[in-house]
């Protein structure tokens, strides 16, 4: 049988790391780019545990075929997978603004 347990931390690590990919974003527009990837480490360390208790259910699934899937499991998984594409972006916008800010400082020494 699916634990709930491992439903409901999917929920709670997986929007753990969607919220701190945003933030990751904010700081590094804010031009705290040392900070930014810091935070997109804990984002990750946070979707990596959601991704255990998702392990855990795959093998449920795995032991048991005939096991139902609810709605609950359902929502869990679009959790995780909305952290996924945050975490993935958050790293592009990362190195996006890294970028700007290095340009930014290009032309200020050059004009």
């Amino acid at each position: 049988m699916i634990s709930e347990t491992d439903v409901m931390q999917i929920i709670v690590y997986a929007g753990n790391a969607k919220s701190l990919a945003m933030n990751a974003i904010k700081e590094a527009k804010g031009g705290e780019i040392t900070e930014a990837k810091r935070i997109l480490e804990e984002s990750k360390d946070n979707l990596k545990i959601a991704h255990q208790h998702h392990t855990n259910i795959l093998k449920t699934f795995a032991s048991n075929p005939d096991e139902p899937v609810n709605m609950f499991l359902t929502h869990a998984q679009d959790h995780m997978m909305a952290a996924i594409t945050a975490t993935d972006f958050t790293k592009e916008f990362i190195e996006l603004h890294e970028e700007i800010q290095e340009l930014r400082t290009l032309i200020k020494e050059n004009a």
